[in-house]
Order: C-alpha cells, then sequence, then structure tokens
C-alpha cells in the first residue's frame, strides 16, 4: 500500500505512480495565476491544497477517506513528532480506515515563501522526519516567489522540490529531485 519503486498506492488500493503525483501538484502551482498568492506563504498554501485535492479527485486517484488538509495537531506522543506539515495528503487515523498513524500516509508538503538555504534545509530535514517516522511516500517543498528550490541539498529520492515565481510572462516553475545520486532540475 505504500511507496514502492516510484510508486504511490491510494486507499483504494490502486497504484499511481510518482510521477503522476509530481505532475499534479506541478499542474496545481500553475494554476495559482493571482499575483497576490505570491506574496504570502498561507494564501499561496491554502489555493495549492485546493488545487491539488481537486486535480486528485477529479482524477479519482484518492477515495473518499482520503484528505488534503493543513495539519494542524502532530503530537510527540501520537506522532513522535511536534512540528506540523503545511499540507499533507492521507486517511487520518481516527476514520479508523487504517490500522497505525503509519499508514494512509501519502503525500507531504512544506512550503516557504522566498525561502533561503538555512529554511530549505530545515524544511528538508522536516520532510524526511515524515517520511522515516510517519511512513509518508513522498515529500514536496515549494519555494514560493523564488527561482531557487535548492535541489541539490535535498537528502534522499522521496523528496520532490519546486520554486514557483511569477513574471510577466507568467508562472515560472523548476522542478527538482535526487535520481540515482544524481540532481535532476527541469524547468516545467
Amino acid at each position: 500500500m505504500f511507496f514502492q519503486e516510484n510508486i504511490l498506492a491510494h486507499a483504494g488500493g490502486s497504484l499511481v505512480e510518482a510521477s503522476i503525483v509530481i505532475e499534479i501538484v506541478a499542474e496545481a502551482i500553475k494554476q495559482i495565476q493571482h499575483r497576490r498568492l505570491f506574496n504570502s506563504e498561507r494564501g499561496f498554501r491554502g489555493q495549492l491544497q485546493a488545487n491539488v485535492e481537486r486535480l486528485l479527485r477529479d482524477r479519482n486517484l484518492i477515495s473518499d477517506h482520503t484528505l488534503v488538509e493543513e495539519e494542524y495537531q502532530k503530537r510527540f506522543r501520537d506522532h513522535g513528532i511536534s512540528h506540523r506539515p503545511d499540507i499533507l495528503v492521507h486517511i487520518p487515523f481516527e476514520s479508523g480506515i487504517t490500522r497505525t498513524r503509519k499508514e494512509g500516509n501519502f503525500v507531504v508538503f512544506e512550503l516557504k515563501l522566498q525561502a533561503n538555504e538555512d529554511d530549505a534545509l530545515h524544511d528538508f530535514a522536516k520532510l524526511n522526519e515524515y517520511i522515516t517516522k510517519l511512513d509518508y511516500d513522498l515529500g514536496i517543498f515549494v519555494n514560493i516567489a523564488s527561482e531557487k528550490n535548492f535541489g541539490e541539498s535535498v537528502p534522499n529520492e522521496k523528496i520532490h522540490t519546486f520554486s514557483a515565481s511569477r513574471n510577466k510572462d507568467g508562472i515560472v516553475l523548476v522542478h527538482s529531485y535526487r535520481k540515482a545520486g544524481s540532481v535532476i532540475s527541469e524547468r516545467l
């Protein structure tokens, strides 16, 4: 049910390639057009969350039990971590569908507005912790209103980074990730 060689599973049991999830995230980011949303992490996050959920549901890639939500309740005694991701795609443990808090965790997001390298490294460490302690299949970092995504510093192949900025011609989106020890960057 979890990440297996670049495969992401959803609650309905069908497998979804992680590359499809990355395409959806890229499309969700590209759909954020209003200039104002590039001035605020909170505004951008809300629109990204809505876009990701709509695209996943439109393509029937998540079940009715799966939520795309802002996390507000990570507690150390229950989760082994105390920080809260910006957005996550998961089946909440409280729904009674999963047996443990480590099951049903699919994608976790950290966003920063104009992050510097220290900000990015801090968020990469948090993403890595979500992946290792809570078995998230995929971690996504988005640097808002910046052309830097710090992909060269990503600690593993389960974390993908995006930089999203807006210029007079539209959205500038760069995606970076690790594959077989190398960093791959692509302008989308």
